[in-house]
């Protein structure tokens, strides 16, 4: 699998406080982080995320990279480097990232 780009160099480190505030104002997320914990190192694209967590898959997306007004991008799992997104061929994945399992372990929210 091969990682997409906007997750290198130069994007701004998201601190914990952040990183509460986006769980914190979202079930979705939240939900979404734990399904991708339990797959980890696994991937998974937000189809199959929906189908495991009866959450619609538009809800999904939203909560995955932002989508309109409910799910402001900056708060996305993807762009607090929560989740990663993976593209294989014209297929994209997401898979937690190792940041975010250390933080859940660190809270003991297993």
């Amino acid at each position: 699998m091969e990682e997409s780009k906007g997750e290198g160099k130069g994007e701004a480190v998201v601190g914990f406080e952040d990183v509460f505030r986006s769980l914190r104002r979202s079930r979705v997320r939240t939900e979404i982080l734990m399904y991708l914990y339990k797959r980890y190192p696994g991937a998974s694209y937000p189809a199959e995320i929906a189908r495991h967590t009866g959450i619609d898959p538009t809800n999904i997306i939203g909560g995955l990279r932002g989508m309109g007004n409910r799910f402001d991008e900056s708060n996305s799992l993807v762009k607090i480097r929560l989740v990663e997104r993976i593209k294989l061929g014209n297929a994209v994945y997401y898979r937690l990232s190792k940041r975010s399992k250390e933080f859940i372990e660190s809270l003991k929210m297993t």
